[in-house]
């Protein structure tokens, strides 16, 4: 059976493209999670996500073209691999007051672009490609700004509405510069 996290490997935006009815629920989705995000409606956000969630962030590796190999597998390590369960638990940890990286809370903008929605092989479940920006801010002098891709599982419920059921973060940078990493992508 294949794993979520091999099925997210396995996305390469190759499928047929949906509907434009379809692609325009999609993309508005993904800006209201960027909303929902920035505003920290995190128990609004928690609502959009699959009970079988899979939230991974691969540390990537770098390799000179003559010795490639592959630079994400299922079994290295990350930065996230999460489940609903577990980013619930991180919620929690971040209200309590006893998470020092979220107090003061970080300040953060979440761009999204270049969103591109395929059909898969599953009725109702969509391959979403997407490109991200966040910039985060705490304190007077510490920022930082995030790049890289998404590649996302989205699943339409029987109401008309998405839930994330699986998410592969790909950073562009393979050492993260920044003091610490709470945020979501």
């Amino acid at each position: 059976m294949v794993t979520t996290k091999e099925k997210l490997l396995e996305l390469k935006g190759a499928g047929n493209h949906v509907d434009l009815a379809t692609f325009f629920d999609i993309e508005r989705q993904m800006y209201k999670e960027a909303r929902l995000l920035d505003n920290e409606q995190m128990d609004e956000w928690v609502k959009t996500l699959s009970d079988d969630l899979i939230y991974w962030m691969p540390i990537r590796e770098n390799y000179l073209r003559k010795h490639r190999q592959a630079e994400i597998t299922p079994n290295r390590v990350a930065l996230y691999d999460e489940t609903i369960e577990e980013i619930k638990i991180r919620l929690i940890r971040n209200d309590s007051g006893m998470c020092w990286t979220e107090d003061p809370p970080t300040r953060h903008t979440y761009s999204i672009s270049n969103v591109e929605a395929f059909e898969t092989d599953i009725e109702n479940e969509f391959e979403v490609q997407s490109v991200f920006t966040v910039y985060r801010s705490r304190f007077e002098r510490d920022d930082n700004t995030l790049m890289g891709r998404r590649k996302d599982i989205l699943r339409r419920k029987d109401n008309g509405d998405f839930e994330l059921v699986g998410r592969l973060i790909l950073i562009q940078q393979s050492t993260l510069l920044t003091k610490n990493l709470n945020i979501f992508f």
